[in-house]
């Protein structure tokens, strides 16, 4: 009895796991950044540069999983296998993530504009 090769992966799902990791890990970055910027006394506009990279960052990170969480409900269709709805629970979570990090960030940059016009 030989050893089962695990199937192999379309390189689409490889690279949209490995971008929304990569995405993640900016993201956690940038709120840790912005945080030890709270307490080191950044500058204002450094501050503010560092919360605009996060808004993006998060959108990009919600778009990015939302294709992927796409993707891995089409290959279980597609296959009947239901191994591929987990990654797409944590595609789902990492959209969640995404869009709460760009909400955050559109909340300190407000806060920090205030009342102008």
């Amino acid at each position: 009895m030989g050893l089962a090769k695990p199937e192999r992966k379309p390189l689409i799902v490889l690279l949209v796991k490995r971008t929304a990791v990569f995405l993640l890990a900016v993201c956690a970055l940038l709120v840790f950044i912005y945080a030890i910027g709270t307490a080191q006394d950044f500058l204002d506009s450094t501050q503010s540069f560092i919360i605009r990279g996060l808004s993006a960052i998060g959108l990009l990170l919600a778009v990015g999983s939302a294709y992927g969480f796409a993707i891995d409900i089409w290959i279980a269709v597609a296959s009947r296998a239901t191994r591929h709805l987990f990654g797409a629970l944590s595609y789902l979570v990492l959209v969640f993530i995404g869009l709460g990090a760009a909400a955050f960030s559109a909340f300190l940059l407000s806060a920090i504009a205030g009342n102008a016009p």
